[in-house]
C-alpha cells in the first residue's frame, strides 16, 4: 500500500510507535535532553488538544529523532550508551541510523537525524568518526539543528514495549515554526504527499488555528535565522495557489480516488491555511 495516501496508516502501528518512543527514551538517562521527536509521530503533540470537530492526525510507520550533537562535550561512552540502549530494547540496526524492531508483526523503525558540516546534506554522519567507538549514524536533515532551539516539551504516557508497563516521560518536540522548516524542506527534497499533509494538520490545528500559529512562530527565538527566511519563502511559493504542487499533495493524500470535488476543496484548504499561517507570522 503506498504511503502517498492516508488509507496507509492507523493508529495500532503509531501507538506502537509511540510505545518505542517511550521505552527508547526511558533508558537513555542524560541522552533523553538531547533527543527531539521529529518527523510524522510529532503533529499530535505540537497540536495537542484537536478543536471539536476536527480529524485526528494519521499517524505515522516510524519514530524521527534529531540528535543535538556537541561532540566537544560528549566522551565516547555517551554514544555507546545510546547504541547500546537501542539493543537493549529489542532494535536491530539496518543501517547506522535505521534502527528496526518486529513488535506483533509490524516493523517499528526509529531514525536518528541531524544536521552537521561534516558531511553534505541526505548523507549519513558517523560520530564514530570522531573516536566514539560506536556503530550509530545520524542522517543529515537541513533544519534538523533548528529544533534544538525550538521545542516543546510534551509528557508521554504509554505501554513499554519490553512488557515492563505503563511508563512516562517528558519528550522534546519540534515546535511549531521549526517543524514547518523541517516539512517544507522536506517536501521540496522529496515531493511526499506525507509531507504537505503533516505540514498543513499542524498549521490548521495548532492552538486557534493558522493566524494563531503564525503569531507563535513570530515569537520563536530561531525566527531570524537565514534558514527560517528561506523556508517560509519555499513555503509561501509551493502553496502559492491551487495549481501548486503543495496544495495538490496535500488533496491526493486526503481525497479519495475520484472524488475531484473533495481534492479541489482540499488544495484550497491548503493554500487558505498557508496564508493565514503567513499573515499571522507578519509575512
Amino acid at each position: 500500500m503506498s504511503k502517498s495516501h492516508y488509507s496507509a496508516y492507523d493508529e495500532v502501528t503509531t501507538a506502537r510507535c509511540e510505545r518505542a518512543l517511550v521505552t527508547l527514551l526511558g533508558d537513555i538517562g542524560p541522552w533523553s535532553e538531547r533527543i527531539y521527536l521529529a518527523g510524522g509521530l510529532a503533529p499530535r503533540y505540537i497540536v495537542g488538544s484537536l478543536p471539536e470537530g476536527a480529524r485526528p492526525h494519521v499517524g505515522t510507520t516510524d519514530v524521527d529523532l534529531v540528535i543535538g550533537l556537541a561532540l566537544g562535550d560528549e566522551s565516547p561512552e555517551a554514544y555507546r550508551t545510546l547504541e547500546n540502549n537501542l539493543k537493549k530494547a529489542g532494535f536491530k540496526a539496518e543501517s547506522s541510523f535505521r534502527w528496526i524492531k518486529d513488535v506483533q508483526g509490524v516493523n517499528v523503525i526509529v531514525e536518528f537525524l541531524c544536521e552537521t558540516d561534516q558531511v553534505e546534506p541526505g548523507r549519513i554522519y558517523k560520530p564514530k568518526e570522531e573516536g566514539t567507538g560506536s556503530g550509530l549514524g545520524a542522517f543529515n536533515v537541513r533544519g534538523a539543528q533548528l529544533v534544538t532551539r525550538d521545542y516543546l516539551v510534551r509528557t508521554i504516557e504509554a505501554e513499554r514495549l519490553d512488557g515492563g508497563g505503563l511508563s512516562r516521560v517528558d519528550v522534546r518536540v519540534a515546535n511549531i515554526l521549526s517543524y514547518t522548516v523541517l516539512k517544507i524542506l522536506a517536501f521540496q527534497d522529496r515531493h511526499e504527499n506525507k509531507d504537505a499533509y503533516d505540514l498543513i494538520y499542524c498549521l490548521l490545528n495548532f492552538g486557534d488555528g493558522p493566524h494563531d500559529a503564525g503569531r507563535v512562530a513570530a515569537e520563536s527565538a530561531i525566527l531570524d535565522e537565514e534558514q527560517v527566511s528561506e523556508s517560509l519563502r519555499l513555503l509561501a511559493e509551493r502553496f502559492e495557489s491551487v495549481e501548486h504542487d503543495g496544495p495538490h499533495a496535500y488533496g491526493a493524500f486526503l481525497s479519495e480516488s475520484g472524488d475531484e470535488d473533495e481534492a479541489a476543496r482540499l488544495r484550497q484548504e491548503a493554500v487558505a491555511v498557508v496564508r493565514d499561517f503567513l499573515r499571522g507570522l507578519g509575512r
